[in-house]
């Protein structure tokens, strides 16, 4: 009685932890479980190389309006926490984007996921050293003393709170994220210092989206009819590395499920 006993306590410990594990993302050296947004078998740039992705496609800004190679999870998530390293070659600019919905109305990921920020945070001192052209120099001359663009920022939402805990671009950095809907809360730690602390829905969420660019949906008719529409209503996601001008890697992925 007393083994059967200790054999079901064990059993239930397992089952109600088995998603409570760090997973990592980049097993067996390979790019397994992972495919670019909408690939139709001519998107390219990814690869990885001793455990480290890599991004390296160069594209410009004015590619980026017509076709997006971001990285995506096979797997979609919901509740999540995630960790990895990353660094950017100078001038660079990537992301990292949670609820992306791959359906074929829509042109890019960021209209349906929200994006933590990774940019090289010295072209805020020197807007025209940023990778991209005009457009990525406007999107920071735009966003001086705002921040809403800022490394650690959710994209155009929210700015971070602290913003000189960064190693410069070609160094490493780490990012840990939570995505947490049962609390309705997210946060960023860089370099393990928490930099963002924000909600996920909401009346405060809405009101920060009301006020961004995810509101004017009357404008970028590049990204075709649903426009903004379909921004940040997934809870459940396909997690996303950006497609952006600038060499970018990622090492250490772990992620935990917090369902």
């Amino acid at each position: 009685m007393t083994k059967n006993l200790t054999f079901l306590l064990i059993v239930f410990f397992v089952s109600c932890n088995k998603n409570s594990s760090w997973i990592n993302l980049i097993p067996e050296d390979s790019l397994n479980g992972w495919h670019i947004f909408q690939d139709d078998g001519t998107k390219t740039g990814w690869r990885v190389e001793n455990n480290v992705l890599i991004f390296d496609a160069k594209s410009s800004t004015e590619n980026m309006l017509i076709s997006d190679a971001s990285l995506l999870s096979d797997k979609k998530y919901l509740n999540f926490e995630i960790k990895f390293d990353w660094k950017i070659e100078k001038g660079g600019n990537s992301g990292f984007m949670w609820g992306v919905d791959e359906n074929i109305k829509y042109k890019f990921p960021y209209q349906t996921g929200p994006e933590i920020q990774i940019i090289d945070t010295e072209t805020y001192l020197n807007p025209e050293s940023v990778q991209g052209g005009e457009i990525e120099t406007n999107n920071i001359l735009n966003d001086l003393g705002k921040n809403k663009n800022f490394l650690g920022a959710v994209y155009g939402i929210s700015p971070p709170t602290k913003l000189n805990v960064d190693n410069p671009a070609g160094e490493w950095n780490s990012y840990h994220i939570t995505i947490n809907h049962k609390i309705n809360r997210g946060t960023v730690k860089l370099n393990n210092i928490l930099i963002n602390d924000f909600p996920l829905s909401g009346v405060k969420w809405d009101s920060l989206v009301k006020i961004s660019k995810f509101n004017r949906s009357d404008e970028y008719e590049y990204l075709g009819s649903e426009r903004w529409f379909g921004f940040s209503k997934n809870k459940l996601g396909h997690i996303c590395f950006q497609d952006h001008p600038g060499k970018a890697f990622f090492k250490n992925i772990y992620i935990k499920e917090l369902d």
